[in-house]
Formats: structure tokens, sequence, C-alpha cells
């Protein structure tokens, strides 16, 4: 039995249903190359020339070819994710309700690790709250879902919502920004110079939330946690 998916079902949508509804109206094609453009003495990528659709095609390609991202996203009333990505690997915590759950996830193999009530919490099965509270538990990492670069880059061109027809310029934390609006009020910040790095997203709606990326091509080193049990095949 795959302890993780039905735990999962819940944590993964915290961490990923506002990205459900990171939009772009376009029906899929390659992202276009940025040009250089010199404004107020900055030398931007160009995005500020481009539509919202084909900004978001140039974020979600920007980000999946990163080497690292710090990704934190809170959901008003749902819960909390604090994760970094790096490849097909990330690690990081879900609070859901007051409880936490450690996941790491590397190539085929997944980790969780939370007390008792954690696991509870993230309703994972009975007998394993039991005898693997407080412990890293091995699982196979098709029981996670949403949580690598690949996947969060692809969230990005999915959801067909309207929006404001034009991007606009601004600065966020000093940084010259383009900014995607959704006509329901949800923002979308993304870099105006080098790479076209989502930033910072605002979303309204179903699923209100604040989603952070930062830390792009920090050196990370995920490792597998030491003396996990394995609960690959448990019942």
């Amino acid at each position: 039995m795959n302890l993780i998916r039905p735990a999962f079902a819940l944590t993964a949508a915290i961490a990923m249903a506002a990205l459900v509804t990171l939009a772009t109206t376009a029906c899929g094609g390659a992202p276009t190359t940025s040009r250089t453009t010199a404004t107020s003495g900055i030398t931007t990528n160009g995005l500020e020339k481009k539509s919202p659709a084909d900004v978001l095609l140039e974020a979600a390609a920007a980000l999946k070819a990163a080497k690292s991202v710090h990704i934190v996203a809170t959901s008003a009333g749902a819960g909390h994710v604090d994760m970094r990505l790096q490849g097909g690997s990330s690690t990081g915590t879900f609070t859901l309700s007051g409880a936490q759950l450690k996941f790491t996830i590397i190539g085929s193999d997944g980790y969780v690790k939370a007390n008792q009530a954690g696991l509870k919490q993230f309703g994972v099965p009975r007998p394993v709250q039991r005898h693997g509270a407080g412990r890293w538990l091995k699982v196979p990492a098709s029981g996670f879902t949403g949580l690598t670069l690949a996947d969060f880059a692809s969230q990005l061109t999915k959801y067909y919502g309207p929006l404001e027809p034009k991007v606009r310029q601004a600065t966020l934390n000093g940084r010259k920004v383009v900014v995607i609006s959704w006509r329901d009020g949800g923002k979308m910040h993304v870099a105006n110079t080098g790479p076209a790095y989502p930033l910072r997203a605002e979303f309204k709606g179903q699923y209100p939330a604040l989603i952070e990326f930062s830390e792009y091509g920090a050196p990370l080193h995920i490792t597998a946690p030491r003396n996990a049990i394995d609960f690959s095949n448990a019942g």
C-alpha cells in the first residue's frame, strides 16, 4: 500500500492549489527569446514589450531551467509550505493546522517525518502513526505530486483564466519586474532583468495565497535522511 499518496492528497493540494491557478490564456507554444532593452539606464530582458501569456511562458521556462530555487507558499486557511528544489530533488516542510510534516525527495525515493499528531493530521494510516512517529519513513517518490522544478514550471501554463491585456513595470524589493495581472485581482511578479524568473505570486478567488520564489541557483546538497524506515510496501 502506498502510504504517502492518501496523506499527500491534501498536503500536495496545499502546495499546489494556488499554482494550479497560475495562468496563461495561451494554449501552448514555445517561449520566445527575450531581447535586451535599455530603459532608464537599466538593461531589461524585454518582457515589458510582451503579452502576459508570453511572459508566463518565459517564466515557466526560466523556472524549469533554474539550477535551484527556494519556494515559500502560504494559503489562507489551508497551510504553509517551505521548500527548496533542485532538479528532480526537493526538501522542505508542510504545516497544516499547526502540525508539521518534513519531506525529502531524491530521485525515485521519498522520505517523510512527523510526530504522531502530525502523521494523524496528514492522513497517514494509524499503524504507521504508532510505529513511525518522529522517525524518517522511506516511501516511493511516486506518492508525491507537484514537488519538482518541472512540476512547478508546468503549473505556470495550465490554467486558462482571464488576464489583463498588458503587463506593467514595477520594482519588487529593489528589483525591476513586470507584473502580470488577472481580472480577479491576482498578480505575478516576474524578473525584468536577467532570466525571466517568477519572484512573487498573489492569488485571489477560491485559493487565496502568497507564493514567493527566491535563492535561484543557490547551491543545495539534498541528501537522504539517515536511518530511515522503509515503509514502501507497508499496509
